[in-house]
C-alpha cells in the first residue's frame, strides 16, 4: 500500500473513532456570525432571562456558540409571510437541506456599497463590492461546521488607504525590503485594483466538534475576540484571518471556561530563497490563553497570557521552542518572561459586572512588565426603550505596549495589531448609541483618540517597529475625531440581510497633514462579520 493510501486509511479510522467516542446526546451547535449584531444579541437575551446557565455566563470569547444563549430567539422574525419567496427573504436561510441527522444552508455573502466623498471635500466615486457563499451544516448531533468565501474589490477614502498602503507585505531587496501589496484590517491582503482600488479575496471557515457538555474542539481558519468591550487589548478581529486550533471546556458545572488557541500567524516579510512561483511568508506562532471564572450569575474575572513565538527564521528554517504547547496559563511568562529571544507575551486580567440590562466591564495589559493598557466600559440595553442600547468606552495605552526589542515578534499578524488597531501611546473614547424597531435600524458612532505621532522617528507606537526610548513628551499629538451614521433595514436576521445607508465624518489634525472625510454612502449586504474602518 502506497503512503498516500495508508494515510486516507488512519484518517478514515481517526474519524470513525470520534464519532464511535462522541455522546449521542449532544446537540451539535454552530457559531453565531462574526458581527457585533449577533453579540450583542446573544448578551441582550441572556441578560433578560432568568433561566441562564452557568455556562451561558461566558460571553467573552467570540465567535460564541449558539449554545451559550437561545438562537431560535435570535433569529426569529415576527414577519407573517405567505410566500417561498418572502419566506427567504425574511424569516430563514436561502436554501435549507435537513433530514433526521444533519442540517445544512447555504447562503449568499454580499456587500454591496456604493458612495461618494473625499478628502478637503473633493468628490471621489468609491465603492465595496464583495461577493461570496456561505455553507453551514450540524450533523451527527455532535459535528458542525462553516465555510464562506469572499471576492471583493474596493475603492476606499484616502485615510483608509494610506492605512492599507503602509501596512504591506515585505519584498527583500538586497539588505533592504520594499513594502507593498497592504493588507485590509479585518479581512486580506491586497493586489492593485484600477489605478488607486484594491483587489482581494479570502476564505474562512472552522470544522467543532462536541466531545462532551463539557468539551468541544474547533479547528478553522478565522479569528478571535475576547473581551466585553467594542475593541479588546486581549485579541481582535482586527489583524485577519489565520489558522487555528481551539480548545474549550468548562469546570465546576459551568463556572469557570478556559479557552486554549493555537494560531499560524504571518510576517509578511517574503523570504529571500525559496522554489516555488512565489515567496513564502515567515511564519510565527500564537498562542492564547483565557480563564473565565463566575464567581457570581453577575459577576465574572478572567485571565489571559497572550505570546508570539518563533515558527521559522528568514530562511524558512523550522526551529519552533515547544514549550509554546504548554496549555497552563501563566507558567510560560513565568519561565520565559514577557520577552526573550524570539519571543514576547503579553498577560491581562479582565472583569465584568451586570445589573439589570447593563453590562459594566474593564480589561487591564501588562506588557513589558508594567501595566500598559486600560480598558473601562459600559454597555447599556433596553435603555428607555426596548432595543435603545448605548455604549461608552475608554481605553488608554502606553508607549511600546506590544512591542518587543525584535520587531518581527511584536503582538501582530499581517503587520496589523493582534488587539487594538491604534497600537498605543494613546487615548480614545468610543460612544455608540443605537436603536431598532420592526427591522428599521439606525446607529451613531463617535470616536476621539489623541496618540503621540511621529513619521520620521522610531518613537514606539506602531506595531510595525521595535521599541523606543524616545521621550514622547517631546514628541506632538494627533488627535481624530470620528463620527458614523448609519441607518437602514434588517430584511433577515438569519443571513443579516439589509438595506442601508450612512454618513462618515472624520477630521485627522494631523500637524504634518491634516485630512478631513466626508463620505456618503448606500448598499446592500448580508452583515456576517465585522467591517469597523473608525482607525
Amino acid at each position: 500500500m502506497d503512503k498516500k493510501a495508508n494515510t486516507y486509511k488512519h484518517t478514515r479510522a481517526l474519524v470513525l473513532l470520534l464519532l464511535i467516542l462522541l455522546p449521542s446526546h449532544t446537540i451539535a451547535q454552530l457559531y453565531f456570525p462574526s458581527s457585533n449584531y449577533y453579540h450583542s444579541e446573544a448578551e441582550r437575551f441572556n441578560l433578560n432571562s432568568e433561566s441562564t446557565t452557568n455556562y451561558q455566563n461566558h460571553l467573552s470569547v467570540k465567535p460564541i456558540l449558539d449554545s451559550k444563549s437561545n438562537r431560535d430567539s435570535i433569529y426569529h422574525s415576527d414577519r407573517k409571510v405567505y410566500y417561498t419567496v418572502t419566506q427567504k427573504m425574511f424569516n430563514e436561510n436561502l436554501i435549507i437541506f435537513k433530514g433526521e441527522d444533519f442540517w445544512c444552508s447555504i447562503d449568499p455573502v454580499l456587500d454591496l456599497e456604493m458612495g461618494k466623498g473625499g478628502e478637503s471635500d473633493s468628490l471621489t466615486r468609491m465603492y465595496w463590492n464583495t461577493r461570496g457563499l456561505r455553507v453551514q451544516a450540524r450533523f451527527f448531533n455532535n459535528i458542525s461546521f462553516s465555510t464562506s468565501i469572499y471576492e471583493t474589490q474596493i475603492v476606499v477614502p484616502e485615510y483608509q488607504s494610506n492605512y492599507i498602503n503602509k501596512h504591506g507585505e515585505f519584498y527583500p531587496i538586497g539588505n533592504e525590503h520594499a513594502q507593498k501589496n497592504g493588507f485590509v484590517p479585518m479581512y486580506a491582503r491586497t493586489k492593485p485594483f484600477n489605478e488607486t482600488g484594491y483587489d482581494f479575496g479570502f476564505a474562512e471557515g472552522n470544522l467543532s466538534i462536541i466531545a462532551s457538555k463539557n468539551l468541544n474542539f474547533q479547528f478553522g481558519n478565522g479569528n478571535q475576540f475576547i473581551g466585553d468591550g467594542y475593541r479588546s487589548f486581549f485579541l481582535s478581529d482586527f489583524s485577519g484571518n489565520y489558522p487555528f486550533a481551539k480548545t474549550e471546556f468548562f469546570l465546576f458545572e459551568g463556572k469557570l471556561q478556559y479557552n486554549l488557541i493555537y494560531a499560524s500567524l504571518t510576517n509578511p516579510y517574503r523570504l529571500s530563497k525559496f522554489s516555488t512561483p512565489e515567496a513564502t511568508y515567515e511564519r510565527k506562532i500564537g498562542v492564547f490563553h483565557h480563564i473565565d471564572y463566575s464567581i457570581t450569575k453577575t459577576f465574572n474575572i478572567s485571565l489571559f497570557e497572550g505570546s508570539n513565538w518563533r515558527r521559522t527564521d528568514s530562511l524558512g528554517s523550522h526551529k519552533p521552542d515547544y514549550l509554546f504547547l504548554n496549555p497552563i496559563i501563566g507558567t510560560n511568562t513565568l519561565i520565559k518572561g514577557t520577552e526573550s529571544l524570539n519571543y514576547n507575551s503579553v498577560f491581562g486580567i479582565g472583569a465584568s459586572y451586570t445589573l439589570k440590562m447593563n453590562k459594566f466591564y474593564g480589561q487591564l495589559l501588562i506588557d513589558n512588565s508594567t501595566l500598559s493598557s486600560l480598558q473601562i466600559g459600559l454597555k447599556a440595553y433596553n435603555l428607555i426603550l426596548k432595543n435603545l442600547d448605548l455604549r461608552i468606552e475608554y481605553n488608554k495605552a502606553i508607549q511600546n505596549t506590544y512591542l518587543s526589542e525584535q520587531n518581527r515578534y511584536n503582538y501582530s499578524h499581517n503587520n496589523l495589531s493582534l488587539a487594538h488597531p491604534l497600537d498605543n501611546s494613546f487615548n480614545e473614547i468610543v460612544a455608540i448609541i443605537s436603536y431598532e424597531n420592526s427591522g428599521f435600524f439606525i446607529t451613531n458612532k463617535i470616536i476621539f483618540s489623541s496618540q503621540y505621532q511621529n513619521d520620521t522617528l522610531n518613537i514606539g507606537n506602531t506595531i510595525l517597529q521595535p521599541k523606543s526610548t524616545v521621550d514622547l513628551n517631546t514628541q506632538t499629538k494627533r488627535n481624530i475625531f470620528y463620527n458614523q451614521l448609519e441607518l437602514g433595514y434588517r430584511f433577515n436576521k438569519s443571513n443579516n440581510l439589509q438595506l442601508f445607508g450612512g454618513y462618515l465624518f472624520r477630521q485627522d489634525n494631523n500637524p504634518i497633514e491634516p485630512t478631513t472625510t466626508n463620505y456618503i454612502y448606500l448598499g446592500v449586504r448580508t452583515k456576517l462579520r465585522n467591517k469597523n474602518l473608525d482607525w
